[in-house]
Parts: C-alpha cells; structure tokens; sequence
C-alpha cells in the first residue's frame, strides 16, 4: 500500500453504488487520477463537499487494487459555469491516466481558460495547425475525437464533420 499527498482539481464526479463515489482528479504529481471515494456520499460525510468538480483540493490517497481518497482538504475553487464544466470534461477527456504535465497543471492554476493554450500545452499548436478539408489557416475549430482542425468555412459548409465533438478555439 502506497500512500500519496497532492494537490488536485477535481475534474468530475459519478455516483458507484449506493454510497460510494468515483471521482476523476488532476493532480499536480501524478496527473489525471481515477479514485474511489468510500461512503462520500453518506450524509455525515466529511468529504462529500470537497470531492464536487471545481474544487482545488489538497488530498492524501492510498493505492491499494486502484487508488482510494483518505482525506481531503479545499484550498480554493473555480467559477462555476457552463463553460468551464465544459472545458473540465476536456480536460478529463485529453489526458491519460498517471501522465503528469507541469504546464497543465500550472495552466490550470491560473483559472483562467482557454482552449488554445491547452491545445499548444498538449502539442496541437493551432497557430501552425491547417483546416482538414481545404488546408487552410487560420483553423477555428477542433475535433476531440479526431483530433483534427478545421476552419470556419468548412464547418458552416456542413462537410461530414461531427458538430456535437467540435470545440471553438477563441482568439
């Protein structure tokens, strides 16, 4: 059994069985970390308001068949919106379990988003990106599954491109 203290952002959170919890963190020395939270959803639980999505969280965590929250502790939280809950399920979809990157975590100190600066920390720099379907820049849109570009022009053609997977990356 290995224990661990971190600091997280707690990127989701889903109901396991009667009064348990899974919940999807990003931590600053292990990256993106999938733990059980045991009885976190009992009413005298003590870790039910820290385990919620938007919570920057100090957190001790055992591993043991998998990994399982002891105690937790907030230090801090970003706003709650639309936009951001969007931009936290990107992020629990862009990252691979156990792969820390100081410069997302960093990134995501600062609370402040934006979808190109996190494509340029994961390598998908849009400045030098082109559009999939005409090859032209500057690129507009990008595809999580596919992770492809694509241009404001193509995307309002309607060529075969998935609307409900496309992000718009702001200027």
């Amino acid at each position: 059994m290995i224990e661990y203290f971190t600091s997280a952002l707690v990127l989701d959170a889903e109901d396991v069985g009667e009064l348990d919890k899974r919940v999807f963190l990003y931590t600053k020395e292990l990256g993106k970390v999938v733990a059980k939270a045991k009885s976190a959803r009992k009413i005298t639980s003590k870790l039910a308001a820290y385990l919620e999505p938007f919570n920057f969280i100090k957190i001790r965590l055992i591993e043991k068949n998998g990994f399982q929250v002891v105690d937790a502790l907030n230090f801090g939280k970003i706003e709650i919106s639309p936009e951001n809950f969007a931009f936290l399920q990107f992020i629990k979809e862009m990252t691979f379990e156990l792969q820390p990157d100081k410069k997302l975590w960093f990134y995501l100190r600062r609370k402040k988003f934006s979808y190109r600066q996190v494509l340029k920390i994961f390598g998908f720099d849009p400045d030098f990106a082109g559009c999939r379907v005409c090859a032209k820049n500057p690129v507009a849109y990008f595809s999580k599954t596919d992770q492809i570009f694509f241009c404001r022009q193509c995307v309002a053609r309607g060529f075969k491109i998935p609307k409900n997977d496309l992000i718009l990356l702001e200027k």
